[in-house]
């Protein structure tokens, strides 16, 4: 056997990135959900009520000043 395929058999802690990767986005994806589920009302009703442009009352804010 060479030396190369040695090394690739022995190396079976590479197989396991894969479930440490889907470990750490699953607790981030739980974190995130139960935080968003035991935000107060008052807390909901604020952050609904942000506004999701900076510009609101300028139709023109997307375009560009170098025109």
């Amino acid at each position: 056997m060479s030396a190369l395929f040695k090394r690739v058999i022995n190396e079976d802690w590479v197989e396991s990135i894969p479930f440490i990767a889907f470990f750490i986005f699953a607790g981030v994806f739980l974190f995130v959900t139960l935080r968003a589920l035991r935000l107060g009302e008052g807390e909901r009703k604020r952050l609904a009520a942000l506004p999701l442009d900076d510009h609101p009352e300028d139709p023109n804010h997307l375009k560009s000043d170098n025109t």
